[in-house]
């Protein structure tokens, strides 16, 4: 039976509130560091964030590296407590990476609020974050109605990585119970191993059906290099972010589907939640937000 499409607005009520907050947040620093600055979706959080801070009257400091790199993560974490900044939002590279910094966060009375991935300290109180777990289930869902038995291939992200962990659970669970055989491949979020993956698997299984990408650009490797083998129209390939060039790709008959998050929505959670951390409010330890199935038959409404 298929889920029904989710669909996670910002009530007025919500910014209303976010920017009553404004005048007692004056002159209040936020660090934040993303994933990477190379990513379109984190440069959307990113962005959001940023316009957030600024219409409620805090300094936004980004800190991110251009490149996924968690140590450099740690290291920016670091640099911002001892910069003695008001509050700290992250989204992770590695999130077992933090237990040092995150109790000297505590030990300062920084609050730390994390983004799109949990971290599993008690010093983080809370978590904005895109239902990974409902939403690849949309896919797994969306796969398992567009094929009659096969193999379904998952190009998962990092080994024991909460947000890539649930993306993979959400499609497993809907093909298993559907009957089909999955293979689950880790690929660190590189999109070089999507594509070398992809060929790989191609090329020596040929009872693969679909491909779900944890990822967009994962996807979008994907659909190259079942391109390159002439497979393109036998598969059904479903990513994760909705971005515009996977938008471009559903549009274009290649990709089949994608996941779409709202990182507008999810940068401005955070930085309104960390603002009532600061404040010494309570916030909701959990925001989950509801993802979008996009296929070719919506498609339009995000372009």
């Amino acid at each position: 039976m298929k889920r029904t499409t989710l669909k996670g607005l910002v009530t007025a009520a919500t910014l209303t509130a976010a920017m009553s907050s404004a005048a007692i947040a004056a002159d209040l620093k936020i660090a934040y560091t993303g994933y990477s600055t190379d990513n379109t979706f984190w440069i959307g959080v990113a962005n959001s964030a940023a316009a957030t801070a600024k219409e409620m009257g805090v300094e936004l400091i980004d800190m991110t590296a251009s490149s996924p790199d968690a140590a450099a993560q740690k290291d920016a974490v670091d640099r911002a407590i001892n910069m003695g900044v008001d509050g700290i939002i992250i989204g992770a590279v590695d999130n077992r990476a933090f237990d040092a910094s995150l109790d000297m966060a505590a030990k300062k009375g920084i609050p730390v609020v994390a983004v799109d991935t949990g971290i599993e300290h008690e010093h983080v109180k809370s978590l904005v974050q895109t239902d990974n777990l409902a939403a690849a289930g949309l896919a797994g869902d969306y796969i398992v109605s567009k094929i009659d038995g096969g193999t379904v291939l998952i190009l998962g992200g990092s080994a024991g990585h909460q947000t890539g962990n649930a993306r993979r659970d959400g499609v497993l669970n809907a093909a298993e119970a559907a009957g089909h055989e999955v293979i689950f491949q880790i690929c660190d979020w590189q999109d070089a191993c999507a594509y070398e993956t992809t060929i790989n698997f191609l090329q020596s299984n040929p009872d693969i059906r679909a491909i779900f990408g944890a990822w967009d650009p994962g996807a979008l490797a994907a659909v190259s290099a079942a391109n390159e083998l002439g497979k393109l129209d036998d598969l059904v390939i479903v990513g994760f972010d909705g971005n515009p060039a996977n938008l471009a790709s559903i549009e274009a008959n290649e990709q089949s589907a994608t996941i779409k998050q709202d990182n507008v929505r999810m940068g401005a959670e955070a930085v309104a939640n960390v603002i009532g951390l600061i404040k010494g409010e309570e916030v909701p330890a959990f925001t989950p937000i509801d993802g979008i199935l996009i296929t070719s038959d919506n498609v339009a409404e995000f372009k």
